[in-house]
């Protein structure tokens, strides 16, 4: 009879407990689905903002492509302009040949700097740049948007040539030059050289920031602390000198008398929007 009391009483506690269970089961699937519901929101949210972040590189972009596109169309109209007028060319003619008397000392330099600028000796310049840039990144994607940034312009600046096909000036060197004068590719190409060797510099300071991040975090007592004194110094030094240099490929087309003062202006404004907008659209990290 105790047995049996017990088994009754045990089976009546088994039956007491039951709901219990249950509601312990209910609230572990609740808690499942309120999980399932966050990651939910969350894929949600992680969605949006990826579409958000994608619609506004789009945007960017196509601001910078119209920018590119309204500065090349620009410098057509004017190329076009300035063919067509003659006071104009009459106007420009007088500062030529003004700053050939003034500054005839200056014509071999001029011979020089154009030398420096050709094709023969610009493009393998161009090639160790892009060698060093790749060098220091070891990326593949900054080695051809230094690429890009060097040949779409000069491209661009070619096309437009072709398209004013403005005539040299009438000077003894202007009529020996084969191609149109607007714009001047010289000063282009000295604007593209200047701008990969800032891109190299940058990517150098870089690289030494990183490096001595990885250096101070290991080892504290390694670092120099006139290192990066020197270096800014440096860096600062060949700013400036490299900023200034096509400037002086564009006084030096002019006074050497194969270029209107219009051309080489031109490239001065035309091909560093150029260069900026590839810079910009070929970014690895967009």
């Amino acid at each position: 009879m105790a047995q049996t009391w017990r088994q009754e009483v045990q089976e009546s506690q088994d039956i007491q407990g039951l709901p219990g269970d249950v509601a312990i089961n209910d609230v572990a699937i609740n808690d499942v689905a309120i999980d399932d519901a966050a990651i939910g929101v969350a894929t949600g949210q992680t969605a949006v903002q990826s579409a958000t972040h994608a619609i506004s590189r789009h945007r960017t972009s196509i601001g910078i492509v119209s920018l590119a596109l309204a500065v090349v169309a620009l410098a057509i109209v004017e190329g076009l302009i300035l063919r067509s007028n003659t006071a104009d060319h009459v106007a420009e003619m007088r500062l030529i040949l003004a700053a050939g008397a003034r500054w005839a000392a200056f014509v071999p330099a001029a011979y020089t700097i154009a030398v420096c600028f050709s094709a023969v000796v610009a493009v393998p310049v161009i090639v160790v740049l892009l060698g060093v840039i790749w060098a220091v990144t070891r990326s593949a994607g900054q080695m051809l948007r230094g690429l890009a940034m060097a040949a779409l312009p000069m491209a661009v600046v070619g096309l437009i040539k072709t398209i004013v096909d403005r005539p040299r000036p009438s000077t003894a060197r202007g009529a020996l030059m084969p191609d149109p004068s607007f714009p001047s590719g010289h000063t282009a190409c000295s604007v593209v050289v200047v701008s990969l060797a800032l891109f190299a510099l940058h990517v150098i300071d870089a690289r030494i920031k990183d490096s001595r991040g990885l250096a101070g975090t290991a080892v504290q007592s390694s670092q120099s602390p006139r290192s990066p004194l020197v270096w800014r110094v440096l860096r600062t030094v060949l700013t400036v000198i490299l900023v200034v240099v096509p400037f002086v490929v564009a006084l030096s087309r002019v006074i050497y008398g194969v270029h209107y003062p219009t051309d080489v202006c031109t490239s001065l404004v035309l091909t560093p929007v150029l260069v900026w907008c590839v810079y910009r659209l070929c970014d690895p990290a967009r």
